[in-house]
């Protein structure tokens, strides 16, 4: 019962923090625009690996903010019922409920997950902003996630069928 609390006041949460405006974004000069992985480009191997159903396995946070999921961090972690399904042509289903998209992009040497979440018609009057991970690890059977902004939290998926 106490995970499932944890994701309705999440969910709660990201609604009210949603509905905030959003704030005007000055441009001064051009910065190097990330790389994203792209279906057609030569590094296709991430993009490739991350397609597929992913269901949440742990969540634990990074305690001591070393953005290293340590033996003990993962020992407190807990279950939670999230998923992501990330398909080849860019879209995914998130929590089975909602509807999305996501990138992979190259930041600073670090590759990131962006998911963008389709606004809930009648709730909601635009689309969230994106929820984004730094990709840590991610294998055949095991996708580890690091939340980017906030507490800092680890989320392990594996594959599922």
């Amino acid at each position: 019962m106490k995970p499932y609390l944890i994701v309705v006041i999440g969910c709660a949460l990201q609604i009210v923090y949603n509905n905030k405006p959003a704030q005007a974004t000055k441009f001064v000069g051009t910065a190097p625009q990330p790389e994203v992985i792209s279906k057609t480009g030569t590094n296709q191997t991430l993009g490739e690996d991350i397609i597929g159903y992913w269901k949440l396995k742990l969540e634990a946070r990074d305690d001591n903010g070393n953005k290293i999921l340590d033996d003990g961090e993962r020992k407190k972690g807990f279950k939670n019922r999230y998923s992501f399904r990330f398909n080849a042509d860019g879209s995914c289903q998130i929590v089975e409920s909602y509807k999305g998209r996501y990138e992979v992009k190259t930041e600073g040497g670090n590759k990131m997950l962006y998911v963008f979440r389709k606004r809930v018609e009648g709730v909601e009057k635009q689309d969230p902003p994106a929820d984004i991970y730094r990709i840590m690890s991610i294998s055949k059977n095991e996708l580890v996630l690091l939340e980017d902004l906030g507490n800092l939290v680890f989320w392990v998926f594996e594959r599922a069928s």
